[in-house]
């Protein structure tokens, strides 16, 4: 049991840092920003091209030196939180002013869109993706984890971390609560809402990224419909957590992490329900519970 309660803390962990970009944007603009799923997808590609040195782009095979994986990572987080920042700037910015369902059509379009490019880019068929944290499995409580199950637990618990002291301390961070409180008056109190918005899909988009690299590394492939179902499931996570609490997105993420493991080891062919049973878990919290875990009624404070 200890085993399938720590798979589930790394793949809950994913979600959870994912769940967060969504919650992220809704608590400011109040949409649902489908494209983080292939955000997700940019960053693990960035990364695992960066790092292996040898990748086909757009039918053209491209050999370069490979380069160290902490300079990989950073690529990475670059190509995904660029993609996210050209996403606001041409397919949002523009519809800000227009009804929530223009902006939630192109949100889909968009997620659209980036898969389509993905596929064009990098081929439809999976890419191998390597691990370069290497070594021993180290036994905790009876379970075996493996370090890049570790590297992704505490990478998670920092990102957090350093999100809450961003959002807590820095003038950008107040600017961004204040914004998700009430948008004109933050803009009458001198906030440029234009850019807490920007960094806003900026924040939201690294997170993303930084998700796709975790997960393309500890399943060890990449393709680019890599991020439909992580994303969909951090959509579930966020509303399960209370949309528009960060926090709660990302305890919403340990949740269905754990729930989908425990439903895969312990239910008869549990695999194939897992997501069926994380839906279910997501329905019956929410007829308890109709704001999610840690939200509060018609509240979208981050």
């Amino acid at each position: 049991m200890s085993q399938v309660f720590f798979n589930g803390l790394m793949v809950g962990g994913i979600f959870g840092l994912l769940a967060v970009s969504f919650s992220l944007v809704y608590g400011v603009l109040g949409m649902v920003n489908f494209a983080f799923g292939e955000i997700f997808m940019f960053g693990a590609f960035g990364a695992a091209f960066a790092a292996s040195g040898n990748y086909v782009l757009a039918g053209t095979t491209f050999s370069e030196p490979p380069l160290p994986f902490p300079v990989a990572l950073i690529i990475g987080l670059l190509v995904g939180t660029g993609v996210g920042i050209l996403v606001e700037r041409f397919a949002y910015k523009p519809l800000r002013n227009a009804p929530i369902l223009s902006l939630l059509i192109a949100s889909i379009a968009a997620s659209l869109l980036l898969r389509s490019i993905g596929q064009f880019l990098f081929g439809a068929g999976q890419t191998p993706v390597g691990n370069p944290f290497q070594g021993d499995s180290i036994e905790i409580l009876g379970a075996k984890l493996q370090p890049i199950d570790i590297v992704i637990f505490f990478t998670a618990i920092a990102a957090m971390s350093i999100l809450a002291l961003f959002i807590q301390k820095t003038p950008i961070g107040r600017g961004i609560r204040a914004t998700a409180q009430d948008r004109q008056a933050a803009q009458l109190m001198g906030i440029s809402v234009d850019r807490v918005i920007l960094w806003t899909f900026a924040v939201g988009s690294f997170l993303a990224a930084l998700s796709g690299i975790l997960y393309s590394i500890k399943f060890r492939f990449a393709v680019p419909s890599m991020g439909f179902l992580p994303g969909l499931m951090a959509l579930v996570a966020a509303v399960l957590g209370g949309i528009g609490n960060i926090p709660g997105a990302f305890l919403g993420g340990l949740i269905l992490g754990m729930v989908g493991e425990f439903t895969a080891a312990y239910l008869p062919e549990g695999s194939s329900y897992r997501d069926v049973v994380a839906f279910l878990a997501l329905g019956l919290i929410l007829w308890l519970r109709p704001q999610g875990l840690l939200g509060t009624r018609l509240d979208t404070r981050v």
